[in-house]
């Protein structure tokens, strides 16, 4: 069983052969974040070759999914990057 990474913007149940990935960012409306993107690629690259991972499923904190991308997060991270 694969040690998965520590998360902020995400929560993470693994029940079983079942991961559930929670978007924990409800005040934002679980909108996509720089960090929470980065946060769910480290999941996904820790449990991809882990066999007992059997399923996956996403959820959102608060009542909603998400809300699309943290628009005024990337542009943050675009305006530092452009510089």
């Amino acid at each position: 069983m694969t040690d998965l990474p520590d998360t902020k913007a995400l929560e993470l149940d693994r029940a079983g052969g079942w991961l559930t990935i929670w978007l924990n960012r409800p005040q934002a409306r679980n909108a996509l974040s720089a960090e929470m993107i980065e946060e769910l690629i480290a999941v996904l690259e820790a449990v991809r070759d882990d066999r007992t991972v059997r399923g996956i499923t996403f959820r959102g904190r608060g009542g909603v999914f998400c809300a699309g991308g943290d628009v005024k997060g990337f542009r943050a991270v675009f305006q530092d990057g452009g510089q």
